[in-house]
């Protein structure tokens, strides 16, 4: 388990997790929403020490070992990062967005351009803007979203009924979350993925469902950053079997980001970081930026 933590000028804790060479090229991660700094499958991962890779996992506050931070907004994020990248002697890094992590990427590429190599956006919830509530989102996805832009008292009870859920019923949790998913993704969760996803879970929810609450709040409202300002080198990667996030939101998203270079994967659904051809694609094209 990877249980590192640094303190914020203000205070804060701030956990993350740390995989691959110490001296490597410096990835970012920032894990969904929900999520941790929990990324099991990186462990001892072969992949990671061949790219020369070091990949460091922040959690948003609130999660896991990250203090709260009730009053944050996105933009937020980036000064949290830079605390990060300065305590581990990192000078400049490449920053990457899963699913919620997206718009925490964004944040990181307008606040800190001089530092931001590139941002990567996989499977990226987009703003409300272009975030609809379709029939093409799974069902459970369409009413969370609903809860978070309309109905926050049910959003609350959702989170903390998932907190309690994860805590007591663990394996009927992850059941239930599997059979939600497209055929793509369900090929790619075997036994093991499934364990190193409920670690994930379990230590996005230690603390109870609040840190997911607001993170859920945030990235359904307007997110406060200007996109069209955005200089950084943008690569957004989306399955079209996509079905928490639909892959029209995906297209519609990349057209606000100047200069997108976006790629559309045929077949592929949520879980591209679990897939090793696309991964490889992802983290090739990244490293190819000089800055």
């Amino acid at each position: 388990m990877q249980n590192h933590t640094i303190k914020l000028p203000d205070g804060r804790e701030l956990g993350y997790g740390e995989y691959g060479k110490h001296g490597g090229t410096a990835l970012l991660l920032f894990h969904g929403t929900p999520g941790s700094r929990v990324f099991g499958r990186f462990d001892g991962a072969d992949w990671i020490d061949a790219a020369g890779l070091r990949i460091v996992t922040p959690e948003r506050p609130g999660y896991g070992l990250s203090s709260p931070a009730p009053r944050r907004r996105i933009a937020d994020w980036a000064a949290d990062v830079e605390a990060l990248a300065d305590q581990l002697g990192i000078d400049r890094f490449h920053v990457a967005g899963g699913s919620g992590g997206g718009p925490y990427a964004l944040a990181c590429a307008l606040r800190l351009p001089s530092r931001v190599q590139s941002a990567t956006l996989f499977s990226s919830g987009g703003p409300p803007e272009v975030m609809r509530l379709s029939k093409d989102m799974q069902g459970g996805n369409r009413i969370a979203f609903f809860a978070a832009r309309y109905a926050p008292l049910l959003l609350k009870a959702l989170t903390s009924m998932t907190a309690n859920a994860i805590r007591k019923q663990p394996q009927q949790y992850l059941r239930k979350l599997k059979a939600q998913l497209p055929e793509s993704d369900r090929a790619l969760m075997d036994d093991g993925t499934l364990e190193r996803t409920m670690m994930q879970l379990t230590e996005a929810y230690r603390q109870g469902g609040d840190g997911a609450y607001r993170d859920m709040r945030l990235v359904s409202q307007p997110w406060g950053l200007d996109l069209g300002t955005i200089t950084v080198p943008v690569f957004l990667w989306h399955g079209e079997a996509d079905n928490l996030v639909p892959v029209a939101t995906a297209r519609a998203f990349a057209d606000m980001i100047p200069g997108c270079e976006s790629h559309f994967i045929t077949d592929a659904g949520h879980q591209l970081l679990g897939d090793d051809r696309i991964r490889a694609q992802m983290i090739a094209r990244m490293l190819a930026v000089h800055a």
